[in-house]
């Protein structure tokens, strides 16, 4: 082997060895920084799994609320019913006119127009206005809990 031979093959042999080096080298920051990014990734997803929980919590406590509700419901519908009653207060229903000449007994029209309801359908309307406004009351917590989430 020549001179210049055995230079080329020292030169070629140091640039293999600083390339080799350079690669190392990248490939360790690059090692690094991923297990950085997988470690941040990490501790979001498990920040993101509590706030989860809390809100299925959360959002459990408004079901059973409302499953409660829904027992008690007829119950509540009849005290108000019976407050009603001893308030002296009467749910009343404006009619037609024709409608007023046959519901009354004598077939004339009655002043008002007015007749009141009866029992049952009282307690059904108020079931369900009742019902209304405590599921508008759960949907509103609902959302509110979404939207502390974001």
């Amino acid at each position: 082997m020549t001179t210049l031979t055995k230079g080329l093959l020292g030169l070629l042999c140091a640039c293999l060895i600083a390339l080799g080096i350079y690669f190392k080298g990248y490939h360790d920051s690059d090692q690094k920084h991923l297990k950085e990014a997988a470690e941040t990734a990490l501790v979001y997803r498990q920040k993101q799994g509590e706030e989860r929980e809390q809100s299925q919590k959360t959002l459990a406590d408004i079901s059973k609320q409302w499953q409660t509700y829904l027992s008690e419901q007829p119950k509540v519908a009849q005290r108000t019913i019976d407050r009603l009653r001893n308030d002296n207060i009467s749910l009343l229903v404006k009619l037609g006119d024709a409608t007023v000449r046959s519901v009354t007994s004598s077939g004339r029209p009655v002043p008002n127009g007015y007749a009141e309801l009866h029992t049952d359908t009282s307690r059904f309307l108020i079931e369900q206005a009742q019902r209304c406004d405590a599921q508008v009351a759960g949907l509103q917590g609902v959302v509110k809990e979404l939207q502390r989430r974001k």
